[in-house]
């Protein structure tokens, strides 16, 4: 047999390619992949379109196996941490590569749906809405010592077009509460209640064209407070849009913490709990994601998606746990996912007091 007949596939697949060696490192080429680094034997001169997509490959791995792996992460709680840790670690997506692309989406999200400059209108119509407003009267009169002179004055009834929150927060003050309902039964945003007259005589209440009585947004208000309420949460969302992404990472070493302190019997290595700590926190991403899709179309309440939340992370917690450490018992199981859970929520709420404290230094250090 004549051996310089190329009859072999891989002297085949040699002969289509552009060049013999590889462009990166030259080594000389056996297939399409150079075997020594890696690369890719293609064009030297790629089209647009082939450019963009090694970007996305090389980025974000928008492949086949990125949408297994996200797929896995929501169907088969902990199937992806046992798999990873039994050393199958190209079947899926790295747990930092899939953290980093979900917080890409969310980024995405929040940029094009609720910005900052978004995010501090918000902050700054709720501190200057009509449901805010009369709270912040009430306390600037309180503090300025007119609550004896509200006690004791007389009482008249009036409609308002206010909040029930005001009436829940004074209810030594403001007594005989009754919701206004439309024809259909709902309650509406006024109640009928029986104020002190001093808010009338002082014109904190003032009567408007409809004949109800409503809030003066202009009187009794503490509005350097009311610019430092609103410097402060302006500030904070500044600090939260810019350091997401590393909020969000910067949990995950913590949990870690958490779950070594709760399996301290089973004497795992700390990267087995680490790698556990980054897919449940990619699975927390993907729940954000969804919420806040539903939020932008659907727009149910804001409670029920809170709930949704809640629940669904803790479902899942639990299965996973269970999975990974082989808690044959289901209580025990449960208990440590919620222990767990409360430790998350703890590290989420040190985390917005750092970065309330930090909103106020900043804030004070401009006003000085």
């Amino acid at each position: 047999m004549d051996n310089n007949i190329p009859n072999s596939k891989s002297e085949n697949k040699q002969s289509n390619l552009p060049y013999t060696h590889c462009l990166n490192c030259g080594s000389e080429l056996q297939g399409i992949y150079c075997h020594a680094c890696g690369q890719q034997a293609t064009s030297k001169t790629p089209t647009v379109s082939a450019f963009v997509q090694e970007y996305l490959i090389n980025a974000f791995l928008w492949d086949s196996k990125f949408l297994q792996t996200i797929w896995a992460l929501i169907r088969r709680p902990g199937y992806l941490t046992n798999e990873y840790l039994s050393g199958k670690f190209t079947s899926q997506e790295h747990p930092l590569k899939l953290n980093m692309f979900l917080l890409f989406v969310i980024i995405t999200l929040f940029v094009f749906f609720a910005g900052t400059e978004k995010m501090n209108d918000s902050v700054h119509s709720l501190t200057n809405d009509e449901r805010v407003i009369p709270v912040l009267q009430f306390d600037f009169l309180i503090k300025n010592g007119n609550a004896g002179n509200i006690k004791e004055s007389p009482r008249d009834t009036v409609q308002l077009l206010a909040p029930l929150l005001l009436a829940e927060k004074f209810p030594e003050y403001i007594s005989n509460l009754k919701t206004i309902e439309d024809t259909q039964g709902k309650s509406l945003d006024k109640w009928m209640a029986v104020i002190p007259h001093v808010l009338i005589e002082d014109k904190v209440i003032v009567l408007d064209d409809s004949g109800c009585y409503r809030f003066d947004p202009e009187a009794k208000t503490d509005k350097e407070e009311l610019n430092l309420v609103n410097s402060v949460w302006g500030k904070m969302v500044e600090l939260f849009t810019e350091y997401f992404p590393m909020l969000v990472l910067f949990t995950a070493p913590f949990l870690s913490m958490s779950l070594s302190f709760v399996q301290r019997k089973s004497r795992l290595p700390r990267i087995h709990h680490f790698i556990f700590a980054l897919h449940y926190t990619a699975l927390l991403e993907f729940l954000m994601i969804c919420i806040y899709l539903l939020y932008l179309t659907v727009a149910p309440p804001m409670e029920l998606l809170q709930w949704i939340m809640i629940i669904s992370s803790c479902l899942y917690l639990t299965i996973a746990f269970r999975r990974v450490y082989g808690t044959n018992n289901w209580m025990t199981a449960t208990l440590k996912a919620l222990f767990t859970s409360l430790v998350y929520f703890i590290i989420g709420l040190l985390i917005f007091i750092g970065i309330f404290l930090a909103a106020c230094i900043i804030i004070a250090l401009q006003m000085d």
